[in-house]
C-alpha cells in the first residue's frame, strides 16, 4: 500500500470473552479499504512493517483502546498516530463520537446495529464486513478537515503532543487476583468477614467466567455479590429467599456460590492491606487554591469553547495547589501536565497560585528550587 497515510480501527470481542483479543483489523487507504481477520489467517504480523514505518500517518479515532490491544495482542510498535477524536475535542466539538462526526461533515448516518457484536464468530455477514470498514472509510477525509481547523485553532502543538504520547500508551491489564474483589462498588464498606466472603465469591465468579470463556460482568452482577456477601447464605433454602426472583446464574450456580461463602466463613486468609494514598489529602489552604484554579480553568475552557478537561483536567489542577509552584518552570516537575499547557497557560497559572495567600510552613509542598 503506497500511500502516506493510513486509517486504521480494530474490533475486539471484550464484550464475549475472559480474555479479550483483537478480532478484526480495518485499514484504508488510497481509496482502498482492507479487512485483515487475525481468527483466519495464519499470522498478522507482516502488519508490523506497515504500522512501524514512521512515513506513514496512522490515523485512529479514540486511538487509546487500538493501540493497547495491537500491542497486547501482536507488539506492534504504533506510529506515528493523529487522532481525530483528540482533534475534535481541541476544536470545542461537544458530540464527538465518529458517528456524529461523519454525519456532520458528510451527511451520512452510520448504522450502530453491530456496535456490540461478537466480533469473534465465524464466518462474518456481508453487513457485517461491510460496518467494520465503514469505520475507517472516512477518516482521511476526516483528518484533513479537522486537522485545518486545528491549526486555525492554533492546537495544532497541542495535537502533536497528545499523538505523541498514545503512541507510548501500554497494556496494564493483570491476571486476575482474588484480592481485586477490594475494587468492587461496596466492597470496602462491608465488615471483615463480609469481606473476606466476598473475596471468595469474586474468585469463584472468575473461575467460572474462565470455564465459560465469558467476561466476569456476564456470568453475574456484583451487585448480587455484595449481597450474598452481606447476608451469608447458607443453603438453597436461604438462598433462594434472598433472591425470590430467580436469576439463572444464582439458581445455576447456587452449590458454587454457597460453597465460596462457607470457604470465606472459615478462612483465616487476612484480608489486604487498604491501598493508601500516595499524597495525603489537600490543606484547606490548598483546597481554596484548587477553587480558585478550577474557576480559572472553567472561565478559560467557556472563552475558548472548550471542555474544562482540554485546558486543564481536575487531577492535574489538584496538582498545582498540591506543590503550589514558586517559578513557572516548577509546573514541568507536576505529573501529566503537558508541555504544551505550560507554554499555552503557565504564566496565568503562576499568577492565579501566586494571588494566593503563601501557605504556612506546614502547608508548603512545593518543589524546592
Amino acid at each position: 500500500m503506497a500511500c502516506d497515510c493510513i486509517g486504521v480501527d480494530i474490533e475486539g470481542d471484550s464484550l464475549f470473552s475472559y480474555k479479550e483479543q483483537v478480532s478484526l483489523i480495518q485499514v484504508s487507504g488510497n481509496g482502498k479499504n482492507y479487512i485483515f481477520d487475525p481468527l483466519v489467517l495464519d499470522s498478522v504480523q507482516p502488519l508490523s512493517a506497515l504500522f512501524e514505518n514512521r512515513s506513514i500517518l496512522k490515523i485512529f479515532h479514540g486511538s487509546d483502546y487500538d493501540i493497547v490491544s495491537l500491542k497486547r495482542d501482536y507488539q506492534f510498535k504504533v506510529g506515528p498516530v493523529y487522532d481525530t477524536a483528540l482533534a475534535a475535542r481541541a476544536i470545542g466539538i461537544k458530540q464527538f463520537s465518529l458517528q456524529n462526526l461523519i454525519e456532520t461533515y458528510f451527511q451520512v448516518k452510520l448504522s450502530k446495529k453491530f456496535q456490540k457484536a461478537n466480533w469473534k464468530l465465524r464466518p462474518l455477514s456481508k453487513d457485517q464486513l461491510d460496518y467494520a470498514a465503514l469505520d475507517t472509510i472516512y477518516l482521511h477525509r476526516l483528518y484533513q478537515i479537522l486537522s485545518e481547523a486545528v491549526e486555525k485553532k492554533g492546537r495544532s502543538d497541542q495535537l502533536q503532543e497528545e499523538c505523541l504520547l498514545m503512541e507510548e500508551i501500554t497494556w496494564s491489564g493483570t491476571p486476575f487476583e482474588p484480592n481485586d474483589y477490594i475494587r468492587t462498588k461496596g466492597a470496602r464498606a462491608l465488615p471483615e468477614r463480609s469481606q473476606q466472603v466476598l473475596r471468595e465469591l469474586i474468585a469463584e465468579r472468575d473461575k467460572i467466567a474462565e470455564e465459560r470463556s465469558a467476561p466476569p460482568f456476564k456470568i453475574i452482577s456484583s451487585r448480587y455479590l455484595i449481597v450474598m456477601a452481606e447476608k451469608m447464605p447458607r443453603n438453597p433454602v436461604e438462598m433462594q429467599e434472598l433472591f425470590p426472583k430467580k436469576n439463572i446464574s444464582i439458581v445455576k450456580y447456587t452449590e458454587r456460590w454457597l460453597s465460596a461463602v462457607q470457604k470465606g466463613l472459615v478462612t483465616e486468609e487476612p484480608l489486604p492491606d487498604r491501598v493508601k494514598n500516595v499524597h495525603p489529602p489537600l490543606t484547606s489552604g490548598q483546597e481554596k487554591v484548587l477553587k480558585s484554579l478550577k474557576g480559572w480553568r472553567n472561565r478559560q475552557a467557556e472563552a475558548e469553547g472548550l471542555e474544562p478537561a482540554m485546558v486543564l483536567t481536575a487531577s492535574v489542577l489538584k496538582e498545582v495547589a498540591r506543590y503550589k509552584p514558586r517559578k513557572i518552570e516548577d509546573f514541568s516537575a507536576i505529573p501529566q501536565m503537558r508541555t504544551w499547557q505550560i507554554r499555552r497557560y503557565g504564566e496565568q497559572l503562576f499568577k492565579e497560585v501566586a494571588v494566593r495567600k503563601p501557605p504556612s510552613k506546614t502547608e508548603d509542598n512545593s518543589p524546592t528550587d
